[in-house]
């Protein structure tokens, strides 16, 4: 977890040092955790250039909880750290799940490593920061507290997962469903009650209250027609969707990356795997092609449950080999022993289905096939597309001065490339919207200058705007009247 959390750690500051972040997303989280923590809560500047709650835009008031860590290292780079930090923790409720099904702590241990070796993982937390990628860790240990049946201990992390954005109570809805079924009690229906009802308030309620709109999630699946009721009527009228976004080439293109990296052990348990369903279905079925990669941060409901089903996938695997291996042994004349000991299914004591040599080894391949993956498929082999080209120190040296120019009080319009580091204030837009802005920074060369021709041209003849700064592309604009 520290390895993991310090190399995360200085790969996403260190791609924000190189101006490789944005304004969107990683601004505009900044933006609402700094508006927060000077009593303006969870408020940023919307696409029209208007001040808008960001629970307009998405449910995920988990960011009012960056605010007093902001007030002692008011920087973007406190939110990269301290997402890198919190997803490492996954490892550890990954080890107490492998340490109940295998019963070994080394095999455990290695579930542990893959967990972390697994690019989605990766990707998620190299995505800028967003709210949603701390979900996985906290599914995480609610499933494993849950599996446990310490179902109060549960809470906090379920509550704290649906806060992270506004389609996981979809996600804990099943997972209420899957321990109902596993464990044959009623009380987890309650968890799925609460959560679809969660969801239903914040998408159908929430959202349009803060935004005098239906939400830009349902859009995206209703095709283009406002509204939670018409997203339902689509569904219920056109339910064929469901399985063509599912086994279609996209969605099972989808499914094999997700699969993969762990050897398509997590099949071992499908019904773990498949509470991960609303989120493959979110993500199969919308317009936005972001959502049909890995290498985003949309694959955090997902995440959790390949990793569980991996887990629980061999100590399966193992005991389908151990009954094969020793067909004509009774289960009752087996003795633990340093070298052969077992692990039950449904307590962690031993029993006759699973080896502990074999579950090493099953559990050393799957972190070989997730190294394999990491450095092919992973974000260390350059794999995501989009990710910008790094730039030459002198270029860096000179958008820092141009950044100096610009109050901290000043209200500011700026290209998507640098807007990650001017948004630590109350109001800023993206260029070419001005909406009256004291400052305009823009990196005219590079990836945004083509797109932008027209809009600078009219910058430069707008008597409103003074050039103050320019140097190898780099522009500060200061209004004048």
């Amino acid at each position: 977890m520290i390895v993991f959390a310090a190399v995360s750690s200085l790969l996403a500051v260190g791609r924000h040092r190189d101006f490789r972040t944005h304004r969107n997303d990683l601004g505009n989280m900044v933006q609402v955790v700094d508006n927060t923590a000077h009593g303006r809560f969870l408020e940023m500047t919307g696409s029209d250039g208007h001040q808008i709650s960001r629970l307009g835009a998405h449910v995920d008031p988990i960011l009012a909880l960056f605010a007093l860590p902001w007030l002692v290292w008011p920087d973007p780079a406190m939110l990269l750290v301290a997402q890198a930090v919190i997803v490492a923790l996954a490892a550890w409720p990954t080890y107490r799940l492998g340490l109940r099904a295998l019963g070994d702590p080394m095999a455990a241990a290695g579930c542990a490593a893959a967990a972390l070796l697994y690019p989605p993982l990766q990707f998620a937390v190299l995505d800028e920061f967003h709210p949603v990628t701390l979900a996985i860790p906290l599914l995480l240990f609610a499933f494993v507290a849950l599996e446990e049946d310490r179902r109060w201990l549960a809470v906090p992390f379920l509550v704290l997962a649906a806060l992270c954005k506004e389609e996981i109570p979809l996600v804990i809805a099943l997972l209420g469903v899957y321990f109902a079924v596993r464990k044959r009690q009623r009380w987890p229906l309650l968890i799925t009650a609460a959560a679809a009802a969660y969801f239903l308030v914040a998408v159908g309620l929430i959202v349009p209250h803060f935004n005098d709109a239906p939400s830009e999630f349902i859009e995206r699946y209703s095709g283009g027609e406002p509204g939670l009721r018409s997203l339902a009527w689509g569904l219920a009228t056109h339910p064929w969707r469901l399985f063509t976004s599912l086994f279609g080439p996209t969605g099972l293109a989808y499914t094999v990356k997700l699969l993969w990296p762990y050897g398509f052990t997590s099949l071992a348990s499908p019904l773990t795997f498949l509470v991960s369903l609303p989120e493959l279905l979110i993500n199969t079925l919308s317009s936005k092609p972001q959502q049909h990669s890995i290498a985003y941060h949309y694959v955090a409901g997902e995440v959790p449950f390949v990793i569980a089903a991996m887990v629980l996938g061999l100590r399966r695997i193992a005991g389908a080999v151990g009954r094969r291996a020793k067909p004509d042994r009774p289960a009752s004349a087996s003795t633990p022993s340093e070298d052969l000991r077992f692990a039950s299914p449904a307590a962690g004591r031993p029993s006759s289905t699973t080896p502990q040599r074999l579950g090493r080894l099953l559990a050393g391949l799957v972190v070989l096939v997730a190294l394999v993956a990491t450095f092919t498929v992973g974000p260390l082999s350059g794999a995501r597309p989009g990710w910008g080209r790094a730039l030459t120190p002198a270029h860096r040296a000179v958008i820092a001065e141009a950044l100096t120019m610009v109050p901290a009080d000043a209200s500011v319009s700026a290209d998507n490339a640098l807007g990650a580091h001017l948004s630590a204030r109350e109001r800023i837009t993206t260029f070419p919207l001005l909406s009256d802005a004291d400052y305009v920074v823009l990196d005219s060369q590079g990836r945004y200058g083509p797109w932008r021709a027209r809009e600078l041209k009219k910058l430069r003849r707008d008597e409103h705007y003074r050039l103050v700064f320019d140097r190898e592309g780099v522009l500060v604009f200061k209004r004048v009247s």
